[in-house]
């Protein structure tokens, strides 16, 4: 394999060798280098066996590394083409002798020629235009219905996603990959940059995706926290959880210069963690290690391949102590605290109830532990708005003690400190002590996104859009492919009057995460405020959340001037959801009916529903300010009477 040849057809799939792109339906991927070397292999040898040695002979000459590089380049490949691992149609594996390439191999048609490599793929003229990015929160309603993601959104520990999570919708691979390419993360050149993909799970029974998750995550904390190192955060990395993309996609989309990625196999009791250093532009490997442990001791992993990391790009890893020294010093618990985190990034209500279980468990073997108590106190947090039966405030004031009790053990952690905010904010309405508490968090980590955005949150609810407009923007530059700064500055937008800058925004959001709940009902809202009620009505077609998608349904039958249709619509919203939330009173003002909107405002007062706080953003209820009771509901939730100018 000494030159490459020429284009071939593989299966359904054109492969241009020197251009290491393959492309099939008009669909154009870009493959890493060494990985067309192994496809080209493997077709050199079609319908026979390729052991592992012969394969790292023949791409690995001259770097030394394990067979565990060829697993993750197969299982690279075996996601790009599409193949299933259980039922493949492309690359067999032929356990304890090698690979197989069983599609047919043939000339190239002549149909498919790649016009461009997907690298190339121009920005989206709607976000080109638009001033600042932009973004924006479920529409200025839903928030009674949704207040999962008014209230616990203010957590630093992990964003919680207001209406339906990515991760449990995600892309195909043909959306991820035009979403990754709508807009590349704008490349800071101030310090190395690396981004870390989440580890593969590789094992027979894909029963340790909770522990390569679990690695990822702290290889993120680590090297952002502890080094010289730029590092996009847990979301934007997670983003490509499974999807089908290359190297040179992903750090464009990150704006980084180097990918970490890596496996986790396992036999019997012990584990074999594989971690490969990628430079971004050329797919050369600058390291590669292999790690085999017991499986109760992998607690220093992350340190050691943190550290390898941080000498091969030269910078230098900070000196201080970690928070979770009792996890550091006991596997069983580190375990159990990577599958407590796999709980709560699942963001169901089955698994809140496993999360604070978890957590219980975890601190009978590590009671001194602060980083313990803070996820403790994130998921007693979350429970509530995730789980029926769940009694509010009993939950959410023992999650203020857990994190309180976590600052106790370790003042210097950023994650208790939104937990209190959050309390502040949406239980006592203590904007000051909010405040306060969000300052410290950012004082312990400036460029925390959930710390961010909870302060953008708290910025909006006060009315100091400009504030929360910056804060979103530097949570967007730290996490480039989270839908959540998007969704906030479309709020902002849509309520300042920036229809462009809010529509580019809520479009973005769809890009990122097209199947979570309330985001088509958002572009309707921003639809509406442009004149255009078909285009609203042609996007709720494909809301997934039925309480978005009915009170939107009843703003847009109404702009349409179908009342029958529009009266009925909220009769059923009436009759499912109740009458006391701001976006039954969103309706009511759309509608004119004003005495109607305040008196459903007075009930959600009463009610204290946490989607009230939003009201200083919400557009739907601007012909209420001119009211003498606006004013005096203002004042009932302590919030400001003007906006700041």
């Amino acid at each position: 394999m000494s030159s490459l040849p020429g284009a071939l057809q593989v299966g359904e799939w054109r492969v241009e060798p020197e251009l290491d792109l393959i492309v099939r339906d008009g669909r154009v991927v870009k493959i890493e280098p060494r990985a067309m070397r192994v496809l080209l292999c493997l077709v050199a040898r079609a319908g026979h066996v390729v052991s592992v040695r012969e394969l790292l002979e023949e791409v690995w000459p001259d770097v030394v590394v394990g067979p565990d590089s060829v697993y993750q380049a197969t299982a690279l490949l075996r996601r790009m083409l599409g193949d299933d691992r259980h039922h493949p149609t492309y690359i067999a594996h032929v356990p304890r002798k090698g690979y197989r390439l069983i599609a047919p191999v043939g000339p190239a048609t002549p149909s498919e020629a790649p016009a461009a490599s997907a690298s190339a793929s121009p920005a989206d003229p709607a976000l080109a235009s638009a001033t600042p990015a932009t973004a924006s929160v479920p529409g200025p309603r839903r928030r009674g219905w949704m207040s999962l993601a008014l209230a616990a959104t203010a957590l630093a520990a992990v964003v919680l996603l207001p209406r339906g999570s990515p991760q449990h919708a995600p892309l195909s691979a043909a959306q991820a990959t035009a979403a990754v390419q709508i807009v590349p993360a704008r490349r800071i050149t101030t310090a190395p940059s690396i981004a870390v993909l989440p580890f593969l799970d590789l094992t027979e029974k894909q029963d340790l995706g909770y522990f390569a998750d679990g690695l990822s995550e702290e290889l993120i904390d680590l090297l952002s926290r502890e080094s010289q190192l730029r590092v996009p955060a847990r979301t934007s990395s997670f983003y490509f959880k499974g999807k089908a993309t290359t190297i040179a996609e992903v750090a464009k989309a990150l704006g980084v210069e180097n990918v970490l990625e890596g496996s986790v196999r396992r036999s019997g009791e012990r584990v074999r963690v594989t971690a490969q250093l990628i430079r971004a532009d050329s797919g050369y490997h600058l390291w590669s290690q292999t790690y085999d442990r017991e499986f109760t001791e992998t607690f220093t992993l992350e340190d050691d391949i943190a550290r390898a990391v941080s000498t091969t790009l030269q910078v230098k890893l900070n000196a201080g102590q970690p928070a979770n020294l009792g996890l550091a010093a006991n596997g069983e618990a580190r375990a159990l605290s990577l599958q407590c985190q796999f709980f709560i990034q699942r963001n169901t209500g089955v698994d809140a109830g496993k999360a604070v279980n978890c957590y219980r468990e975890l601190l009978t073997l590590v009671p001194q532990d602060a980083a313990a108590w803070a996820g403790y106190a994130d998921a007693l947090w979350r429970q509530p708005f995730l789980t029926e039966g769940t009694q509010m405030k009993p939950s959410l004031a023992a999650a203020r003690q857990a994190a309180e009790h976590a600052l106790l053990l370790d003042p210097a952690i950023a994650a208790p400190h939104a937990t209190i905010a959050a309390y502040h904010r949406v239980v006592e309405r203590n904007w000051e002590a909010a405040q306060a508490e969000l300052n410290a968090a950012l004082t312990a980590d400036p460029q925390d996104p959930a710390s961010l955005l909870a302060a953008a949150i708290l910025a909006r609810n006060l009315g100091q859009f400009g504030r929360a407009i910056d804060l979103c923007e530097r949570a967007r530059v730290r996490d480039p492919l989270n839908f959540l700064p998007y969704a906030r500055l479309g709020t902002i937008y849509l309520y300042l009057g920036k229809l462009p800058e809010a529509e580019a925004a809520v479009r973005r959001r769809l890009d990122l995460s097209p199947e979570g709940s309330g985001g088509y009902a958002q572009l309707a809202d921003v639809l509406l405020a442009r004149g255009q009620p078909d285009a609203a009505l042609a996007a709720l077609q494909q809301e997934p959340h039925e309480p978005s998608r009915l009170q939107a349904l009843a703003l847009v039958y109404h702009a349409l001037g179908r009342r029958a249709d529009a009266d009925a619509v909220l009769n059923d919203l009436v009759r499912r959801y109740g009458s006391a939330s701001l976006e039954l009173a969103d309706v009511y003002a759309f509608r004119g009916e004003i005495d109607r909107a305040f008196a459903t405002l007075d009930r959600a007062l009463a009610a204290a529903e946490p989607g009230l706080l939003a009201i200083k953003s919400d557009s739907y209820l601007k012909p209420l300010h001119a009211d003498l009771r606006y004013v005096a509901l203002l004042r009932k939730l302590r919030l400001p009477e003007r906006d700041p100018v």
